[in-house]
């Protein structure tokens, strides 16, 4: 459901950041083993074979304060991702993004969990806008072709409820680092 279009011709472009939990944090959480283990509550599970890292992210639920009071339910969707090329161009050698639309669902946050990624190349692109509840983001941005993403999310199937779109004109243009 789209609820409005922004005139966006004077912002000027903004520039990526590496993605950590920091960097993050305004927005919600990362899930990452390499960063929490050494911060988060951890035990010995499996037997001694594996470390399990405790509450790494909060799972959040709000669907009973919707309009519709319709119930949702706790999905897991697999998105499999190429580059948005219509989107993206080189310019001195860097890449830049548009971003046109951005996106939240008010009452369910989300867990994005990349699939067979090689941790040490720039795969994808996360943008978000700072709003609190229901982080207002983009469309997932891949870079390399058939990324797989897992996504936890509740959804109750009401599309103004489970997810909400703003337009940007003529767009945003991200330089990817």
């Amino acid at each position: 459901m789209v609820l409005k279009t922004y005139d966006v011709s004077n912002i000027e472009a903004i520039t990526t950041e590496p993605l950590t939990p920091e960097s993050f944090s305004k927005f919600g959480d990362i899930i990452s083993a390499d960063h929490q283990i050494q911060d988060n509550d951890s035990s010995s599970a499996n037997y001694g074979t594996a470390i399990k890292i405790h509450k790494v992210s909060r799972i959040t639920n709000n669907f009973q304060d919707a309009p519709s009071k319709s119930t949702a339910t706790a999905n897991f969707n697999i998105f499999r991702c190429s580059p948005p090329n219509h989107l993206m161009k080189k310019v001195d050698s860097k890449l830049v993004y548009s971003s046109k639309v951005l996106e939240r669902h008010p009452f369910s946050s989300q867990a994005f969990i990349p699939m067979g990624c090689d941790k040490s190349k720039c795969a994808y692109v996360v943008i978000c806008a700072e709003s609190g509840e229901g982080t207002w983001h983009a469309p997932m941005i891949s870079l390399v072709e058939n990324l797989d993403f897992a996504v936890m999310i509740h959804e109750n199937g009401v599309a103004e409820e489970d997810c909400q779109e703003c337009y940007f004109e003529p767009n945003f243009v991200i330089n990817i680092e």
